[in-house]
Formats: structure tokens, sequence, C-alpha cells
């Protein structure tokens, strides 16, 4: 049985793992960034953003 190179994509796996290192990255990047907004607006403007998690105001 012969393969049909048209219909068949190389695919490096390092490709894989540097597209999947780059997205964990992203994630990375959005998680700090969501951090830092709610950061900002409770210590400049005393607004509790962790409010709607349950259980949050026993923490606080």
């Amino acid at each position: 049985m012969l393969l049909d190179g048209a219909r068949t994509a190389p695919i490096r796996p390092y490709v894989l793992a540097a597209e999947r290192a780059d997205h964990e990255r992203e994630r990375e990047r959005a998680r700090q960034k969501r951090r830092r907004v709610a950061l900002v607006l409770a210590a400049d403007f005393g607004v509790d953003v962790d409010l709607h998690v349950v259980g949050a105001e026993r923490a606080a």
C-alpha cells in the first residue's frame, strides 16, 4: 500500500511542541493581564472583583 504524498502532510513533532508552548505563553500572558487589572481595580478604586467567587468574602 502506497501513501499519497499530496494527501499526507509532513508534521514534525518539534513544530507542534513549539506551537503548544506559544499557546501556553499566550494563555499565561492573558492570565497575568487579568490579575494586573484586578489588582489595579482593588488598589486604586476599591473594587473587589473576586466577590463573585463563592467563599471569597471569608478569605478577604
